[in-house]
């Protein structure tokens, strides 16, 4: 017998609003060139009503797209009621792109109120349009089964067809269909838009969990929305002062926070405030990922003095459990100077090292992170731990730059020629040696004259030694403009060398800009290092 793929609407009440809440089931279409009438009856069953073939919508194909039909989409568009859609579906060789387009406005007509889902469903010819669409569709049962909502026609709808249901949907419709997203790993960034914008618009609470998963999904599809960014925040501080019984999605929120750099100094008090007031609650790995957070986008909480006193002692490397985490601890706790000489020597201790050493790119930021901490470790008087052996492969490491930031830097060398000779008085992408690079390093005088290097100006006095560091977007925190934890420690190590630091952010310095402009701003910058 023939089954006909179909979409079921099942009409929920929310906030005194009628929803259409839609849900797929696969079927297998077998030959047949007619529907028959006791197939139409049978699709049709309880409180199930047949709304068009939504859920299995495919693209259609590009030599499809191309062939011009000029009378029949003319047809579709003045199409004032539905029996002028349907008539469209009369007679054969109706194309897919045809079907695709009235099943489209049916759902637009039916998601307004403009036509009720009951004046097409029985049709004969809405059916022949399901089918048609329906075939070569391959939806996986249990998904289907499990939906609730828009999620799994988004999973197989054309985008733009699907943005335009999204605004039908309540809060935490569109929660899960940002959650689906991410489980399909489905980047679609007209949807996510949409759905930003209508989630921030919405005046209804997030909840943790729900704030938890956005977070989560914005990170894992490298999404950035610093109005849905905001919104949560609010929320999230909000909830906070519920009662809470566990913290694994306070855990969640943090960690997320950390990994899209979120510097709003409000929320992160308020995290810190409940953890500190609720560590009985909480498991190491949240209190763990506080700590990176707060590090990785370089804030001192409020209560940083009693959450030092209090938390520290708690963390030990078994209750990290996993080695990146400790390190990842350890480093933030350099990043605020709180590290211990225990604390260094825990990580820079040859079999903790040797966990690291190798040339898989994934232990890339690793090697970093030890190389700081090495530097640091020199730095800290009466330290007496191990240092890096000079053998050890994690010197090999080097900082790689993305496309955007070897752009930024080369066109501040660029604008740096001008004023300095590069022959002989200036070097550029500089290894340093302890986790971080120079784009450009040069030495100056007392009147910002540049020196050469090699004439032994290095060691004489009233000569100042001039790292220049740029820094796009990827090296500062969003929400606030500033450098991330890794760049200000970077500032920091610099200085402890003896360098005066100039820093160019993406903000100030466009590579668009003129150059005489761009000229007179490092020039500026320079003038003021020095003086």
């Amino acid at each position: 017998m023939l089954k006909l793929t179909q979409t079921i609407i099942t009409n929920l009440r929310s906030n005194n609003k009628t929803l259409l809440t839609y849900k797929l089931f696969k079927s297998t279409v077998a030959e047949a060139s007619e529907i028959r009438p006791d197939e139409i009856k049978n699709i049709k069953t309880g409180n199930r009503m047949v709304a068009a073939a939504f859920a299995s919508l495919k693209p259609i194909s590009k030599l499809e797209a191309e062939i011009s039909t000029p009378v029949t989409d003319e047809k579709i568009t003045k199409a004032t009621n539905v029996n002028e859609l349907l008539a469209i579906s009369e007679g054969s060789g109706i194309s897919r792109r045809h079907a695709l387009k009235v099943v489209s406005t049916l759902a637009e007509w039916s998601s307004s109120g403009k036509v009720k889902v009951s004046d097409f469903e029985n049709d004969s010819r809405f059916v022949k349009l399901c089918r048609i669409l329906s075939k070569g569709a391959k939806i996986n049962r249990n998904i289907a089964s499990r939906s609730e909502d828009l999620s799994t026609i988004l999973m197989v709808t054309a985008d733009d067809e699907a943005a335009r249901l999204i605004s039908g949907l309540n809060l935490g419709q569109m929660v899960k269909v940002m959650t689906t997203l991410t489980v399909k790993k489905r980047r679609s960034v007209l949807l996510l838009r949409t759905l930003a914008y209508n989630i921030t618009a919405s005046g209804e609470q997030l909840d943790l969990k729900q704030s938890a998963d956005l977070l989560y999904s914005m990170c894992h599809l490298n999404f950035i929305d610093e109005n849905l960014l905001s919104k949560i925040c609010a929320d999230v501080t909000f909830e906070l002062k519920k009662d809470i019984e566990k913290s694994a999605v306070i855990g969640s929120i943090v960690t997320s926070l950390g990994l899209l750099k979120y510097k709003n100094c409000e929320i992160l008090d308020a995290l810190s405030d409940w953890i500190l007031n609720n560590c009985s609650l909480c498991r190491p790995q949240d209190v763990f990922s506080l700590f990176i957070t707060l590090a990785t986008v370089n804030y001192l909480p409020n209560n940083s003095d009693e959450l030092f006193k209090v938390l520290l002692p708690q963390l030990s490397l078994s209750e990290a459990r996993k080695p990146p985490v400790w390190l990842n601890y350890v480093w933030a706790l350099v990043v605020f100077d709180q590290a211990s000489t225990s604390h260094l020597s825990s990580v820079l201790a040859p079999d903790f090292v040797s966990k690291f050493e190798g040339a898989a790119p994934s232990k890339t930021a690793g090697k970093l992170k030890l190389l700081n901490i090495n530097a640091s470790a020199k730095l800290m008087k009466n330290y007496e731990g191990d240092l890096l052996s000079p053998l050890s492969d994690i010197h090999d490491v080097s900082v790689t730059k993305s496309k955007e930031k070897t752009k930024m830097a080369d066109s501040v060398v660029d604008t740096l020629k001008n004023l300095i000779n590069l022959e002989d008085h200036l070097h550029v992408n500089v290894n340093t040696g302890f986790g971080c690079s120079i784009d450009a390093e040069c030495l100056l005088d007392k009147k910002c004259n540049p020196l050469p290097y090699n004439k032994g100006y290095e060691n004489r006095g009233e000569t100042f030694r001039i790292a220049i560091l740029a820094f796009d977007y990827h090296d500062m925190c969003i929400g606030k403009v500033e450098p991330s934890g890794v760049n200000a420690l970077a500032c920091r190590l610099l200085q402890s060398q003896n360098y005066k630091v100039v820093t160019i952010p993406y903000t100030e310095f466009k590579v668009s800009d003129k150059l005489v402009h761009r000229v007179q701003y490092l020039e500026t910058k320079l003038k003021n290092v020095v003086k």
